[in-house]
């Protein structure tokens, strides 16, 4: 199903409003008309059905208009994250979002939509109680909102107070150094790949061939590799000793995947990497290796740059956008941010899994990566289990590597999986997402920017 959110135009300007895909970047003198003190991520999920042909040629769907969506909180009195999905009476999920229900109240406005859709409300907190309505927009909506506008000039506008900086929230880490017997720890390198054997050459040369470490083994998990360059490039490293390849040729679950690669190591350190990273960086293991293998540590993660030298990630932070995000993308790599917690090897909720050390001993205290989460969510997972169980999560400040993000995967709408993903990671997380200890209250939650907040957290 199509779905748009309408964006009003600041006051002065007398256009009316206009319908803005999900996926746009609104004008840049729109606001959103959804009072919301932060920001909400629309999804629009697919399916192979003729309604998505039909939104894919722009065709508006029957019974689509425009609606108010109305979320209340009932319970409990402070802000909460909740998963919200909208089923058709064909029972497929037509639009899927995650939100910080701040206030008691909050109104999506002019949401083009079907008015008859079902909804379906997920949350990690037991005792939270959430309701949500849809009424089309008639007549009594729009003087209303027309009569809401003109008291507005006779309103005076109460500026929110912004939160408190807290940088104490900003935990610098050192490692121990003497954490094992053995000085230099045997590390298996753990990718799962499929394809794009370019990539992976790149990472294989870069990351393992390449790498200043003496007691190194690589396991490439190949989940139904097709492409005649992909097995030269096995054929090429299966005559080595310290090599091992996996044929997987079974549905995608990156968890899985990953499960499999480990079982099948046999290394003190794990090192799970993405088959589009790479380094020029020989010694790039031994500072993450040295914090893996401090007892402290559970998981230890690395500062990852795009192409173009900005931050893909220097650490995840919980409740951006409703769920997660990596703070500080998009920033130059030696910009330090606030606090300097860009260029700080510091602890964090969570980082990726495209490069991930953890040690065997604590992965398999936590059982692995959950495979129910099956594309999304089970390296944020697998950090935040080893939080709860009373490791530090770490990202390192330095070496730096190059990820070529998006290389393998696409952007586009949501697929089942993913928003059962995000669904499953909402309710099993959610009081998590409503404030991460490592992430300073002062900085926004709408964005990763890192830019102030102009509204407080609190409810």
């Amino acid at each position: 199903m199509r779905t748009s959110i309408r964006w009003s135009r600041r006051r002065g300007d007398r256009k009316r409003s206009q319908p803005i895909s999900a996926f746009s970047t609104p004008p840049r003198n729109a606001v959103p008309r959804a009072a919301a003190p932060f920001c909400k991520e629309w999804a629009k999920c697919c399916s192979a059905s003729d309604k998505e042909a039909r939104h894919q040629s722009g065709e508006p769907m029957a019974n689509e208009r425009p609606c108010q969506i109305e979320m209340i909180r009932h319970a409990p009195e402070r802000p909460i994250v909740a998963f919200f999905r909208f089923f058709d009476a064909a029972g497929d999920c037509v639009i899927a979002f995650p939100f910080r229900l701040q206030k008691r109240v909050t109104y999506f406005n002019e949401v083009m939509m079907d008015p008859s859709l079902s909804a379906r409300i997920d949350c990690g907190e037991a005792e939270a109680q959430v309701s949500v309505r849809i009424r089309p927009c008639g007549w009594r909506y729009y003087w209303g909102r027309k009569l809401d506008h003109f008291l507005d000039k006779f309103r005076s506008e109460t500026q929110p107070v912004p939160p408190a900086p807290d940088p104490s929230r900003i935990v610098s880490f050192a490692a121990d150094g003497v954490a094992t017997s053995s000085a230099e720890p045997f590390v298996s390198i753990v990718i799962p790949t499929r394809d794009r054997a370019d990539l992976l050459a790149r990472a294989v040369e870069t990351l393992f061939e390449n790498a200043n470490w003496p007691r190194l083994e690589l396991v490439i998990v190949d989940n139904g590799s097709i492409e005649p360059e992909t097995f030269a490039l096995f054929d090429r490293l299966r005559g080595r000793d310290n090599v091992t390849i996996l044929r997987r040729d079974e549905p995608f679950n990156f968890a899985r995947l990953v499960n499999e690669g480990v079982r099948a190591s046999r290394g003190e350190v794990i090192a799970l990497l993405n088959n589009d990273v790479e380094t020029d960086d020989p010694d790039w293991l031994a500072p993450l290796v040295a914090l893996a293998i401090d007892p402290r540590v559970g998981v230890a993660g690395v500062k990852l740059l795009h192409e173009d030298g900005s931050v893909q990630h220097a650490g995840i932070a919980l409740g951006i956008r409703g769920l997660t995000a990596h703070a500080g993308a998009g920033r130059r790599a030696d910009d330090p941010g606030p606090y300097d917690m860009m260029t700080t090897t510091r602890r964090v909720s969570a980082v990726t899994g495209a490069c991930l050390l953890t040690r065997r001993d604590v992965f398999d205290k936590l059982g692995g990566f959950d495979e129910n989460f099956v594309v999304e969510f089970n390296d944020v997972d697998y950090c935040l289990r080893a939080g709860a169980a009373g490791y530090a999560v770490v990202s390192a400040a330095a070496p730096a590597l190059l990820h070529k993000e998006g290389s393998t995967r696409q952007q586009r709408p949501l697929r089942t999986q993913e928003v059962l993903d995000r669904t499953l990671f909402v309710t099993r997380w959610g009081h998590a997402l409503v404030d991460d200890p490592f992430y300073p209250p002062e900085l926004t939650l709408q964005d990763e920017s890192l830019a102030l907040a102009t509204t407080p957290r609190e409810g």
